[in-house]
């Protein structure tokens, strides 16, 4: 068995799947990876299933030390990536030999960067997945200092057949995020579509909260019901939720429209001070 070990962690590293399906029904939520379809491209790039765990980096990044050699690939948000100070490309297979330091700087585009592994991150499993879901201690901790990281040791790779392939910018560069009508879609007011709201500081895992130019407050509200990642929730202060990966099984805000599951991606490469509309 292999090793990382946690130089220092960067501002939220997390270990991410494709999530825990099942379990909503015991108030287990979905979790997994922000934006999914990163996470995949780095599996494929480096021919792993594509439910294998990988390292989900928020804004800046940590700083790791391979005492292994390891085949990697780092997706979505761009965070200059270095090896022992040396530039890498993402979006390509690195090779890391022992010894070597993965380090990250200045955040170019997006807001989450993606460190895949061939053949995995060997972390626990915990209701069918190996996701981090901090609030109920499911799956490793968010990465702290001195933490070690588990992975099989690397083996050969087809270079040529994984390492053509490559992302479309539209996930960074997109404002406008596709939704479908939400139960209490009649509660909506009919500006809001036309609205461009700013992400707020108060945005996480669980979710983004919104912040729009006009009031959108109200006092509907309906009984405690489902709600799911991509849930546009409408609470009476007017200052939209949209549900995230890490979100409750249940609310009781009004749900005014649904994100698609594209959409989540493209929101999860949004930070705080970035703005977005919605369109159905």
């Amino acid at each position: 068995m292999s090793v990382i070990e946690v130089l220092s962690p960067g501002l939220y590293t997390t270990v991410q799947d494709k999530g825990r399906t099942g379990y909503r029904a015991f108030g287990i939520p979905v979790s997994g990876a922000m934006d999914q379809l990163s996470a995949d491209l780095g599996n494929k790039l480096l021919g792993n299933d594509s439910n294998a765990p990988v390292l989900e980096i928020t804004m800046v990044g940590p700083k790791l030390l391979f005492q292994d050699n390891a085949n990697i690939a780092i997706t979505g948000a761009d965070l200059s990536a270095q090896v022992n100070g040396k530039s890498l490309k993402t979006n390509t297979i690195v090779t890391t030999r022992s010894g070597d330091v993965l380090s990250f700087g200045k955040l170019k585009y997006g807001c989450r960067a993606y460190l895949c592994i061939q053949n995995d991150f060997d972390v626990p499993v915990h209701f069918g997945s190996s996701s981090t879901y901090e609030k109920a201690q499911l799956g490793l901790p968010v990465l702290k200092k001195g933490m070690k990281l588990n992975y099989q040791s690397n083996s050969i790779l087809d270079f040529h057949q994984y390492s053509r392939i490559k992302p479309s910018s539209f996930l960074f560069e997109e404002n406008t995020i596709d939704v479908i009508p939400g139960p209490e879609y009649n509660l909506m007011n009919e500006k809001f579509l036309s609205e461009k709201f700013e992400i707020t500081q108060d945005s996480n895992r669980m979710g983004y909260r919104l912040k729009g130019t006009l009031s959108y407050s109200h006092s509907n509200s309906i009984l405690t019901s489902t709600v799911m990642p991509g849930t546009i929730q409408l609470p009476p202060s007017g200052d939209p939720v949209v549900l995230m990966k890490d979100c409750q099984t249940t609310g009781g805000y009004p749900r005014i429209l649904q994100v698609t599951e594209m959409g989540i991606n493209i929101l999860a490469q949004k930070k705080p001070g970035d703005k977005v509309k919605f369109r159905l």
